[in-house]
């Protein structure tokens, strides 16, 4: 489904990912953690080329995104993203930020739009909010809500960057659920976030990154139980304790 290879990220002199090789299989849910500054949420914005990579080949989906002629728009319809912040249009309604982008995009009848959009409301345990507008609602409300929108497109990969990250620490959970169930169907999740028990409890695949590379590759079990790099061990001994 996602295929890095020798992915470099620049800015000026600034190198973001240096030499990414990542595969990630239809279906995997896939965590990515590492210290600030690391290129975690530069590696996800990537996948849906929210940025550009500098060297280096990225396939998603079957689209070589390092291809300036990739139909960017019929690759968005395939990957949906979640942000840290909800970016919901606070003068249309909870059910119309959720039916938007189906009606416009995918061209479906208003009827059909708001039958899937309750549906997904329902899915997040947003139904009765429907015709709430963004504003009266609280962090975590607005978070599933935007977790419904981006599941609206019926998209076969879910990007997550850090979708708890500006929540209070009481809203954090209900939002974690939400994805969890998520994560029991069979879509490929991609979720950058320092919650580390989801990390453990919900992936099938943990990437530990740090300074622009992918440190460690492996199953969660066997990280948190065991890294195999000191740089590992020094992450986990400062966010376990903290």
């Amino acid at each position: 489904m996602i295929n890095f290879e020798r992915v470099h990220k620049r800015y000026g002199s600034l190198h973001v990912l240096q030499g990414v090789d990542v595969t990630i299989e239809a279906g995997q849910k896939v965590v990515v953690i590492g210290p600030s500054g690391s290129g975690k949420s530069t590696f996800l914005r990537c996948i849906n080329r929210l940025e550009e990579i500098s060297e280096g080949q990225l396939i998603v989906d079957g689209v070589p995104l390092h291809d300036p002629r990739a139909d960017l728009r019929a690759l968005r319809e395939e990957v949906g993203m979640v942000f840290q912040n909800f970016n919901l249009f606070p003068h249309r309604t909870v059910l119309e930020n959720v039916t938007l982008a189906p009606r416009v995009v995918k061209r479906l009848a208003a009827a059909e739009a708001d039958a899937l959009g309750r549906e997904l409301l329902e899915k997040v345990g947003m139904a009765h909010k429907a015709s709430a507008y963004p504003t009266t609602l609280s962090g975590g409300q607005q978070q599933r809500v935007a977790i419904a929108r981006g599941m609206a497109m019926r998209p076969k990969v879910m990007l997550f960057d850090e979708p708890t990250s500006a929540l209070d620490p009481e809203m954090v959970q209900e939002v974690l659920e939400v994805m969890t169930d998520l994560a029991h169907g069979q879509m490929t999740m991609v979720v950058v976030t320092h919650e580390m028990g989801f990390a453990r409890s919900v992936a099938d695949r943990l990437l530990f990154m740090d300074g622009g590379r992918v440190v460690e590759d492996r199953a969660p079990e066997a990280f948190f139980s065991a890294p195999e790099t000191d740089r590992a061990r020094q992450f986990l001994a400062k966010v376990m304790t903290a």
